[in-house]
């Protein structure tokens, strides 16, 4: 018999938080079944071992998919998905935890309430693991009622600690194929279910959003054009998938990629595609990027050569 719900886990080294990470879902009171299947990719400390320990505790409860080689996040992201047998899916990554043992209990009323809901979220503490900044919570003022144009901003825009997700996995059973190509889940899945029915707030703080130098928005390399690239062909294909709707929207947050692209160390000295990625971040979000012609020239097109040679001609040092 499928369980009601599935804790989807993923995790990458997480071998200092992992633990508590289960406790907060195994404290969870419930009055249907859920099951935690937790997806490690290849991790280098002690998480697998961790996750062994707890299985051997929980064998009826706590399902993993150990990979034995590296396979890259977004890959263990999509196993993980396609393991969870659960109609609805609770999010959480390793190095986050959950706070109130009636969270899921709390979201699943709420989902089961509201059949046309796709998803519901809750507000979430974020802490710094290192003490270098008090810790904060995430949502103020937030809507009662979410859809897909909230997240569809003219910039990226986070509101929704992955932790305090609960997802109606019926909605979006597989995730599309070129996802595989993106180095983000989370942000296709959510404007993929938002697109397929309204999101439900919940005004409680259950959970905490743990900030380290090994999380992921740490590895997200926005000085790299590789990355900045994979970001643009996200959008991309969530602009089709959204049926172009939202088309000058998805472009502006694009022209922002597009504005770091003659900054990064591959275009540093190529002068045609500063131009290019220049102009293209001008046309896609003018009211951001458009300046005038000689400050473009100076600040993104001219590679440093061209600008040396410039001010030399001009007799400048």
């Amino acid at each position: 018999m499928k369980p009601k719900l599935s804790v989807y886990c993923i995790t990458y080294n997480h071998g200092p938080f992992i633990g508590q990470a289960l406790d907060s879902f195994l404290a969870q009171q419930t009055t249907f079944d859920f099951e935690i299947v937790v997806g490690d990719d290849a991790s280098k400390d002690n998480t697998q071992e961790v996750l062994r320990s707890y299985q051997q505790r929980f064998p009826d409860k706590i399902r993993l998919l150990l990979h034995e080689k590296n396979r890259g996040a977004i890959y263990n992201f999509i196993d993980t998905y396609d393991a969870c047998r659960g109609e609805y899916l609770a999010l959480c990554e390793g190095d986050d935890y959950w706070t109130d043992p009636l969270k899921l209990q709390k979201q699943v009323e709420f989902m089961d309430s509201h059949p046309d809901f796709s998803m519901c979220f809750h507000n979430a503490e974020v802490i710094y693991q290192d003490g270098s900044a008090p810790s904060y919570l995430l949502n103020h003022n937030q809507k009662e009622v979410v859809t897909v144009s909230d997240l569809i901003g003219n910039s990226e825009t986070w509101f929704m600690a992955t932790a305090s997700i609960v997802l109606r996995k019926t909605f979006l059973p597989k995730l599309p194929d070129w996802i595989s190509q993106s180095k983000s889940g989370d942000i296709p899945l959510n404007i993929l279910l938002a697109q397929r029915g309204p999101v439900g707030y919940i005004n409680e703080v259950m959970s905490v959003y743990r900030k380290h130098a090994g999380g992921q928005s740490n590895t997200d390399h926005r000085w790299e054009a590789h990355f900045l690239f994979n970001r643009i062909n996200m959008y991309e294909h969530l602009d089709r998938e959204t049926g172009y709707a939202y088309t000058d929207r998805f472009k502006r947050t694009m022209a922002e990629f597009y504005w770091l692209l003659p900054d990064t160390a591959d275009f540093e000295n190529r002068f045609w595609p500063r131009l290019k990625y220049t102009l293209k971040a001008v046309n896609y979000h003018p009211e951001a990027f458009r300046r005038p012609l000689a400050t473009l020239l100076k600040e993104k097109i001219l590679t440093p050569g061209q600008l040396a040679w410039s001010r030399r001609l001009r007799g400048l040092k």
